[in-house]
């Protein structure tokens, strides 16, 4: 609110007033003084002196007019006064019996411009008239003459009294006003800013949604980056353990090979533990392939009934490798008859190869302990070391990712930094926990539980057709019908507390809908192919999917069948059982060890079969040109031609068209980025229900929400 200074007062309000009546008055005076003048003069032969006063009272009321800008207060007190004066003097000079009443419009005047001076004026002209009328001057009745004069200032005072009042209300009217306008200026500026705070939070709000979008497309980017250097690093993983995985069977399985060599006893035992290290490696590599393909907030896990002391001693001999050539002794502690438990093998295999290598790189002298053992509801694990230990205020770092404890065993073994915490997750995926005590310069400890089964809790668990009856199904059930055997485990890796029976098509549909009662069909089949009656008309639920599959891939591109990298010698033996005679077979594979193996594999089986060799496309095209095997094992992923342009060369050539195709892929899923992404339909034989409906738009939408 604005203050008074702001604002003029009622007596500065009525000044002004009285500055703007004077100014009207003194104006209209000089004009009447005037005008009288020249009257007089042409008119009424009158004395000049009359006519020279008029002038020179129209020249004095100018001065005074001039004076107000000034000093106004005296200008409008000498001309009230003066006009008394001019009055009175007229009643002695034009004695006439009517003049004094002139006094009426004098008292008007003055009280509007001095208020009760011109009382006193008036007054004092009333007692004048009185000692005129006595002296015989002039013929005035007193009574009525003091009645009409009182009347006069009475209506005059009233008349300026209103006009006070006006003014006051005028007054406070304008400070209203100008409080208002202050106001409406302060609210318009408000406005402004609150419009302009508008405009910028809009622009914000589209630059937002800019980088929202830029942010969503990089996302997809990364996410497609992610797929393709799973894709690529699970192959460049894949070609060598191939041949370190195939040799190792081949001398495991079948030394005879190598001819009457007999192998030592220790070299047996090294043979078997690459072979059984290798194929730990493969496990792992499918995992990264499912993280890869399949997006999911956090891993899976495919929880076994497994002996723990049987369990733990093979841990422990695969561990026991890293302490041969070390000044390190290796303890084992493991309590008799421990109780099998539900876990993923694999991942707690790698949590007790963690810890117990973290344990021997820190450890430079001494012992590390791995000890197991039963406490209430849990199975305790501890690995104890004699190392270097942990420094007190790094106990809660070491847990993070890519943290590293800051001392020279660390920078000299290298390490991300990611052991631990993947371990920990490990551990409390299992409902356990993990957590180290330790004292610097004399060794740690790192201990984890795991709880005790339950009578409640079931695993996801895959079984093949084949082998489903050898187990008593329990819970609840599902049939998934691919041939590709990958498709099930990977279905069983992310249930929970399914059963899953895989049969490899429809055909042995009906026999397996009555050996197993199943509580609902999964189907596997590419987007584009038709739906078969046969899905229509079942009474139990169907899922209609289409997950990246090998056996998709072979249907698409027209071969008889799919090995995937490492090549076990039994895989080629169940193909190769599938053509009546095989007189030569051309393998074709950008590395020469899996040509190798490939062949060795082959010779070691089918003496008999000539196996040819090509190292890239153009090489394998030539062959079959000069001479057509009959069967092509294919390596679809080569450089300059890959075996995709391969097939679609042979598919063109009325020569090479009917040899038959064995894809070796090192990847279990090879989809390209413009095929149809996988989808998903729902039939169920009486229909769903809304609510039924809206739990699964929910849990759908819950799945799109677009945090990725």
């Amino acid at each position: 609110m604005a203050s008074a200074k702001t604002h003029p007062s009622v007596e500065v309000v009525l000044l002004d007033f009285r500055a703007d009546i004077f100014q009207q008055l003194t104006e209209s005076i000089a004009f009447f003084c005037i005008a009288a003048a020249l009257a007089l003069l042409f008119l009424i032969p009158l004395p000049h002196q009359l006519i020279f006063f008029l002038y020179v009272f129209s020249a004095y009321t100018l001065y005074l007019r001039v004076m107000a800008r000034r000093r106004l207060h005296l200008a409008r007190h000498l001309f009230v006064a003066s006009l008394y004066i001019v009055l009175s003097a007229s009643l002695v000079l034009l004695p006439s019996n009517w003049l004094p009443f002139l006094v009426f419009p004098l008292v008007l005047i003055g009280e509007l411009l001095v208020s009760y001076v011109g009382i006193l004026l008036a007054a004092a002209f009333f007692g004048w008239t009185a000692l005129l009328v006595a002296g015989g001057f002039i013929d005035v009745p007193l009574a009525p003459f003091a009645l009409f004069l009182c009347l006069m200032l009475t209506i005059s005072n009233r008349g300026i009294q209103a006009i006070k009042t006006l003014l006051v209300w005028y007054h406070a009217m304008y400070i209203q006003t100008n409080e208002m306008l202050e106001q409406a200026r302060t609210h318009r500026a408000e406005v402004v800013q609150f419009a302009k705070s508008l405009e910028i939070s809009y622009d914000t709000q589209h630059r937002l949604q800019e980088q929202l979008m830029y942010a969503r497309r990089q996302a997809d980017e990364a996410r497609r980056l992610k797929e393709r250097f799973a894709s690529n690093i699970s192959h460049e993983l894949r070609t060598p353990l191939n041949i370190i995985l195939g040799f190792a069977e081949i001398m495991h399985l079948t030394p005879e090979v190598y001819g009457d060599l007999a192998f030592p006893p220790k070299l047996q035992r090294d043979i078997y533990q690459i072979h059984r290290n290798s194929r730990h490696l493969l496990e792992l590599i499918d995992d990264v392939l499912d993280l890869s393909h399949i997006e999911i907030s956090q891993f899976s896990l495919n929880f076994e009934r497994t002996n723990l002391n049987q369990f733990l001693d093979d841990s422990a001999q695969i561990v026991r490798n890293l302490f041969k050539s070390s000044a390190v002794e290796f303890v084992v502690n493991i309590e008799d008859a421990l109780p099998e438990i539900e876990i993923d093998r694999t991942r707690i295999r790698q949590v007790l190869i963690n810890l117990l290598n973290n344990a021997q790189r820190f450890t430079p002298s001494g012992t590390v302990t791995f000890a197991a053992a039963r406490r209430q509801n849990d199975v305790v694990f501890e690995i104890t070391d004699t190392g270097i230990g942990i420094p007190k205020d790094r106990m809660e770092l070491i847990f993070e990712e890519f943290y590293q404890v800051d001392y020279s065993l660390s920078r000299t073994h290298g390490g991300a930094g990611l052991g631990l915490a993947i371990t920990k997750r490990f551990v409390e995926a299992h409902s356990g926990r993990l957590f180290v005590t330790s004292e610097e310069g004399k060794g740690s400890t790192f201990t984890f539980t795991l709880p005790l089964p339950t009578e409640s809790r079931n695993g996801s668990s895959m079984l093949r057709a084949a082998e489903a009856p050898k187990l008593k199904p329990l819970g609840s059930l599902w049939l998934v019908i691919d041939a590709d055997p990958q498709v099930g485990k990977l279905i069983a890796r992310h249930t929970e507390k399914r059963q899953i029976v895989q049969i490899e098509d429809e055909t042995k549909l009906k026999e397996a809908m009555r050996q197993y009662s199943p509580q609902g069909i999964i189907l596997n089949r590419p987007p584009t192919e038709p739906l078969s009656v046969t899905f229509t008309n079942l009474p139990i639920p169907v899922i209609i999917c289409s997950l990246p599959s090998t056996t998709q891939m072979v249907r698409k591109l027209g071969a008889d069948a799919c090995l995937s990298k490492p090549v076990r010698l039994h895989q080629i033996i169940e193909q190769f059982h599938r053509y009546d005679r095989l007189q030569s077979v051309l393998v074709v594979d950008d590395d020469l060890g899996v040509v190798q193996l490939v062949q060795r594999s082959i010779e070691t089986q089918f003496p008999r079969t000539q196996v040819l060799r090509a190292y890239d496309g153009r090489h394998a095209l030539e062959i079959m040109r000069t001479t057509p095997p009959d069967l092509v094992l294919l390596d679809l992923v080569m450089p300059e031609m890959s075996g995709f342009e391969v097939i679609e060369i042979m598919k063109n050539d009325p020569r090479m068209a009917c040899i038959p195709i064995i894809l070796l892929t090192a990847t279990k899923y090879i989809t390209s980025e413009d095929e149809p992404q996988t989808e998903m339909l729902i039939r169920e034989p009486d229909g769903l229900r809304p609510l039924d409906v809206l739990k699964l738009i929910s849990t759908v939408m819950d799945r799109l929400n677009p945090s990725h």
